[in-house]
């Protein structure tokens, strides 16, 4: 079955939810050995959530992104991913996983939370090898707005289009 971004955020949302509200994150044992598969578990979802939407032979996450950069949009229409990196425009974990888990914790997580800032913080882009040296990792600009998804590629100056995938055949 196919999903829609709509779609996806609803499913990761409640996923996500269910599985923060079912963590003993007073077992410390129980969290150091899941810490790992905590860390991976929305990521994980998503891409395969996303992936599903993809041609057959065409279901590498490099091709499920919402964004592309130029460069690496010609790799992509030549039906290879040799060179290209998968991204978030925002570093997932201090702008969503860590303060879901923090609610979590103190009992005040909703699934419409968990809804809202996935749909405003979970975007990916693909984008070359050698553009992915220029991005800062996991930090956004410190001027950053909190509302400009752009901004770490805009910093250096990377443009990024919206991958429609029309390419596909």
């Amino acid at each position: 079955m196919a999903y829609d971004r709509d779609s996806i955020i609803n499913i990761l949302a409640n996923k996500y939810y269910q599985f923060l509200c079912n963590l003993p994150f007073h077992d410390q044992l129980y969290m150091k050995g899941i810490h790992e598969g905590k860390g991976k578990f929305l990521a994980n979802l998503h891409i395969n959530l996303a992936t599903r939407n993809l041609p057959k032979n065409w279901n590498d996450k490099r091709y499920s992104t919402e964004y592309v950069t130029p460069a690496a949009l010609e790799v992509l229409k030549n039906h290879s991913v040799k060179g290209l990196e998968y991204e978030h425009l925002i570093p997932k974990k201090k702008y969503i996983k860590d303060i879901c888990e923090q609610k979590a914790i103190e009992g005040s997580l909703t699934e419409e939370f968990v809804r809202n800032i996935i749909n405003q913080y979970l975007w990916t882009a693909t984008v070359t090898s050698e553009e992915h040296k220029n991005l800062s990792r996991r930090v956004m600009p410190l001027n950053w707005n909190q509302t400009n998804i752009k901004a770490r590629y805009e910093n250096a100056g990377l443009t990024l289009l919206e991958h429609s995938k029309d390419y596909f055949s």
